[in-house]
C-alpha cells in the first residue's frame, strides 16, 4: 500500500532508533517488573496498606501490589505505560506538521501534488502504527514472562488493557496535533498537551479526596483508561468508546485546520 518514499514510511523511518529504543526498553522493563513479582510484590502490598489513604489517592483506589493484576497496574500499567507512551505520541503529533514547519520544508510539502489531506493521514498513520507496535511489544513482553515466571495473570485482560493503552496514547497525540495545527507553534501543542497530561492524572484521582473535584473526573483521559480496572476484569465499553469518540473529535480538528490553513501557497 505504501512505497518506501511514502510520506508513511518515511515518517516511520526517521524514527527507526528511538522505536526501536523505546521498544526495547520497555519490554525489558516489563519483563523484570514481572520478574520482581515475588520478591517485592507483597512487601509494596504491606507498605499500601500501612499507608491509609494517601497512596489509594495517589496511585488509585484500585492499585494492590499484592495481586498479580494489581503489580503489572501499580508498576507498569497504572502510570508508567501510559505516560511514556503518550510523550512519544505527543512528540509525534506536535511534530507531524511542526517539524516540517520549523525546517521550512512544510513549503516544499505542500508544493508537491500531494494533498494536504493525504499528508494529514499518513503522517497520522505514522503516529499510530508507531503507538501500535511499541503497546504490542510490551504487551508480547508480558506474555512471554507470564510463562517463564508463572506470573498468573489473565492475558486477556493484559490485552485488553493494551487496547485502552493504545487509545490513551493515540488521544494525546492528536491533541497535542490539534493544538499545533491551531497555533502554528509545536512548543505550544507539546507543553499545553503534557500540562493537559498532567492535569488530568490529578483530575482523576484527587476527587477521591477533595469531593468537590469530583465532576471534572469526566474531563480526564485517565478516567477512561484506567488500566487497574481493566487488569482486575472490570471493563467499560462506555469509557473505550468515549476515547474512540475524543480521538475522532481531536483528529478532525488538527486535520481540517491544517487543510483550511491559509499558507500562501
Amino acid at each position: 500500500m505504501f512505497n518506501k518514499n511514502s510520506i508513511y514510511m518515511c515518517s516511520i523511518w526517521d524514527r527507526r532508533k528511538s522505536l526501536t529504543i523505546w521498544t526495547v526498553v520497555l519490554s525489558l522493563l516489563a519483563m523484570l517488573i514481572i520478574s520482581m513479582y515475588d520478591s517485592v510484590g507483597r512487601e509494596f502490598s504491606e507498605i499500601f496498606e500501612n499507608g491509609g489513604g494517601s497512596f489509594q489517592a495517589f496511585f488509585g483506589e484500585e492499585a494492590d501490589p499484592g495481586t498479580p493484576a494489581g503489580w503489572l497496574g501499580f508498576e507498569l500499567y497504572g502510570i508508567f505505560l501510559p505516560v511514556c507512551l503518550a510523550i512519544i505520541t505527543i512528540g509525534m503529533g506536535s511534530s507531524s506538521i511542526g517539524a516540517e514547519e520549523d525546517s521550512g520544508t512544510l513549503e516544499l510539502l505542500l508544493a508537491s501534488p500531494i494533498s494536504r489531506s493525504r499528508i494529514m493521514i499518513e503522517k497520522s498513520l505514522a503516529m499510530i502504527t508507531v503507538a501500535f507496535i511499541i503497546s504490542n511489544s510490551v504487551f508480547l513482553a508480558v506474555c512471554l514472562s507470564n510463562i517463564l515466571f508463572a506470573f498468573g495473570i489473565n492475558l486477556i485482560d493484559v490485552f485488553i488493557c493494551t487496547i485502552s493503552l493504545f487509545l490513551f496514547a493515540i488521544f494525546f497525540g492528536f491533541f497535542a496535533l490539534a493544538v499545533q495545527s491551531l497555533t502554528k507553534k509545536r512548543n505550544l501543542g507539546i507543553s499545553l498537551t503534557g500540562f493537559y497530561i498532567g492535569s488530568s492524572y490529578f483530575m482523576n484521582t484527587l476527587h477521591s479526596i477533595w469531593s468537590s473535584i469530583e465532576p471534572m473526573k469526566y474531563l480526564s483521559p485517565f478516567y477512561y483508561y484506567d488500566g487497574n480496572m481493566i487488569l482486575q476484569g472490570s471493563v467499560e465499553l462506555i469509557n473505550l468508546t468515549v476515547l474512540i469518540i475524543a480521538i475522532s473529535i481531536a483528529y478532525c480538528i488538527g486535520h481540517f485546520s491544517f487543510v483550511n490553513r491559509d499558507t500562501g501557497i
